[in-house]
């Protein structure tokens, strides 16, 4: 649990299966928020990306995986720097053009948000690919321990879960742009016991490029669901998946509405 903020829950509904809770200060829809509130998360539902939103209740982030993948993000993005070549057929570049990786503003120094002309989503970008001085794409850095995933029926590294694309798309769309590089890299087991020792090569790391997805509907979807649920201090109905966590809340004593 990342953090504990059961104190906001104003009343928990089990007749219509929805928690109330005090509106103030509702956090933003960030790029791995989005797909959960669509109903297209693979680890989040919307009852629980709510109660997240609601500074309520979070997931513990301290995992293994995301601990590696953290360690290894300003690895990869060094990687891809030294290597920024490769990028040049992938993207499609004139003879002469130079591809140049652009570091995010840290994120304690923006107040973890790279949009704050926003008032619905928001998010930290992992960099931008800039040319000839001109941001060209977002980039968007992952790592994985499925290499299967990611691989087409030729065998070539093409495939993109919903989820990355979704969240990727997002932050590209937020930055006025139409292209998205990935840069993944693969780790075996043992390597998310010792992430620091994982050293980035043309075998374990790939550079796939994408163009992003319309996200007008998406983002239109999203934004209803946070004017109804969020804006209006209600969850939406929890499932079986989220009984768990409706356990936890009920362990808290909750104030009425």
């Amino acid at each position: 649990m990342a953090y504990d903020g059961r104190y906001r829950v104003e009343e928990i509904d089990d007749d219509n299966k929805v928690v109330y809770f005090d509106p103030f200060q509702i956090k933003k829809i960030t790029g791995t928020r989005l797909a959960p509130i669509l109903g297209k998360g693979d680890f989040q539902t919307p009852f629980s990306v709510a109660l997240d939103l609601a500074g309520i209740y979070r997931e513990d982030t301290k995992t293994k995986y995301i601990e590696a993948g953290n360690i290894l993000e300003p690895v990869l993005r060094s990687y891809l720097k030294k290597n920024v070549s490769l990028l040049t057929p992938l993207l499609g570049l004139p003879d002469g053009s130079k591809a140049v990786i652009e570091e995010p503003v840290p994120g304690e120094k923006c107040g973890y948000d790279h949009f704050h002309n926003e008032n619905v989503f928001g998010g930290l970008v992992d960099g931008y690919v800039t040319v000839d001085g001109k941001r060209n794409s977002i980039l968007e850095i992952k790592t994985s321990g499925e290499r299967g995933k990611w691989m087409d029926e030729n065998g070539e590294y093409t495939n993109v879960t919903e989820q990355y694309m979704l969240q990727a798309s997002l932050y590209a769309e937020l930055s006025g742009l139409d292209r998205i590089v990935f840069v993944v890299g693969f780790l075996d087991s043992d390597d998310y016991d010792r992430p620091k020792f994982w050293v980035p090569n043309e075998n374990n790391t790939k550079i796939i490029v994408k163009k992003k997805l319309d996200m007008a509907p998406y983002m239109k979807e999203a934004a209803e669901w946070y004017k109804e649920y969020m804006k209006n201090g209600q969850t939406p109905e929890w499932t079986d998946a989220d009984k768990d966590l409706v356990k936890y809340l009920k362990a808290y004593k909750p104030g009425k509405r």
